[in-house]
């Protein structure tokens, strides 16, 4: 974060300098007056400079993207961010030659990557944005894969009679699960259980 004190014969003068040489927009900066300045008895006696103070403000996106790219690059240097504002939402989206090891077992490195983003954005974010990241095609593919498991599932349990306790899910894919089978069949019926790390889907045949 940059900041940098200024001095000029008026504090529009001051806040033009402190401008060019801290090399940013006035809307990018907040501006405190340290000295109003004086011009002096006759302009010669008691004069005195105006005094700024420049902050450049603290923008959330690049903060958090800055923290991003800093753990997916100790991990692949080669690895490219792109991300995407949306109203109350940003998404980011990584390629690479290393996505395994930032995705992880069931996506959990992806899932806490996310989080950890999710958490410094609004540390400097005065309005909350859902943050959510992707890397290659994995969310579409674990979707697609979910919604498969779940129609495979749902298929048993109507075979059965017998209600089925799945894996645990975080609650983005609990709610794939949740909403496929839901579409799948009116005779069957989904409940989450369990607390934290456990928590998981169970199918049940409705009476």
């Amino acid at each position: 974060m940059k900041e940098i004190t200024a001095v000029g014969r008026t504090i529009e003068e001051a806040v033009d300098s402190g401008l060019k040489q801290i090399q940013l927009l006035q809307e990018e900066v907040d501006i405190t007056i340290v000295d109003e300045g004086n011009k002096g008895f006759l302009g010669l006696f008691g004069k005195r400079q105006a005094v700024v103070k420049l902050v450049e403000k603290r923008d959330a996106l690049k903060l958090a993207t800055q923290y991003l790219d800093k753990i997916v690059k100790s991990i692949d240097p080669k690895a490219n961010i792109v991300s995407k504002k949306e109203t109350k939402k940003i998404s980011f989206h990584i390629d690479g030659d290393k996505t395994s090891l930032m995705i992880g077992k069931r996506g959990q490195t992806l899932y806490s990557l996310e989080t950890l983003v999710q958490l410094v954005f609004n540390r400097y974010s005065d309005q909350y944005h859902h943050i959510t990241i992707d890397i290659g095609d994995y969310r579409k593919k674990r979707q697609e894969a979910l919604e498969q498991y779940a129609i495979k599932t749902a298929n048993r349990v109507l075979k059965t009679k017998r209600k089925v306790h799945l894996e645990p899910m975080p609650s983005n894919e609990r709610k794939v699960v949740h909403d496929t089978i839901a579409a799948f069949s009116k005779e069957l019926a989904t409940a989450s259980e369990d607390t934290g790390t456990k928590r998981h889907v169970v199918v049940l045949y409705k009476k």
